[in-house]
């Protein structure tokens, strides 16, 4: 995504670590080119080899064929036959051959997806939260001395925040850059759970909603755009 590479960019070029980056890149993007380079050459190998392959058996076919022709066990059409039953046999060996090529670059190309399919939300719901119908949420929203602190920076980005907003109500949070305003906003989706304190959502824990409804019923624009490989009215109602 462009969106992460400009993110990534800026972090790289706040702390001057294009050379590193760039020696990391040329390493990788080399050893990148010598697998490649060795898997072309076993590619290139492949075919030459069946081709070998096939015609040593039919010149071996055709010699002890031959050599048994002028013993007399068998006639010239045997040897015929067999070389026939070669030509039908190769190219379903070949095929084999090739399969299984295809399924070992699947099977690294899966073991990549494997490692995002298996990873585990942080956040998730709690095993007491029983599974059963859509609770709507009237939208009583209470803030109880809510403190958090950034797991991967060590940031406080709130301190001991508390207010309370009622159903119907509406409520500005303005603040300079760092402040904490998308880290209340990160915190009512429960992208994050709280260091301190408490967030109540109808008078009930947000721990205790179920995630997946408690998401759904909520509005969420982040500041941090994102397009997805789809047209601008898909994006739009995504």
């Amino acid at each position: 995504s462009s969106d992460v590479c400009s993110s990534d960019l800026r972090v790289v070029k706040s702390y001057a670590q294009e050379k590193a980056m760039g020696n990391w890149f040329a390493q990788q993007t080399e050893t990148y080119r010598q697998k490649s380079l060795r898997l072309i050459r076993v590619d290139a190998f492949f075919f030459p080899l069946m081709m070998l392959l096939i015609g040593a058996s039919t010149i071996i076919t055709v010699y002890v064929g031959g050599l048994q022709v002028i013993a007399g066990h068998i006639t010239p059409g045997k040897i015929a036959q067999f070389v026939i039953y070669i030509n039908m046999l190769t190219w379903p060996v070949t095929a084999i051959g090739w399969i299984a090529s295809l399924t070992q670059q699947a099977s690294a190309s899966q073991k990549r997806i494997n490692e995002f399919l298996k990873m585990e939300p942080a956040i998730h719901n709690a095993a007491s939260i029983p599974a059963g119908p859509e609770d709507h949420l009237q939208g009583h929203i209470e803030f109880r001395n809510v403190s958090f602190v950034y797991p991967d920076t060590g940031i406080r980005a709130l301190d001991h925040v508390s207010f309370s907003l009622k159903p119907g109500e509406k409520m500005a949070i303005i603040g300079r850059t760092g402040s904490g305003k998308t880290t209340i906003a990160d915190l009512l989706v429960r992208l994050y759970d709280v260091t301190e304190g408490q967030i109540l959502i109808d008078g009930k824990d947000i721990r205790e909603h179920d995630l997946y409804q408690l998401r759904r019923q909520m509005g969420y624009v982040p500041q941090d755009v994102f397009l997805f490989s789809d047209t601008v009215y898909g994006n739009i109602a995504f």
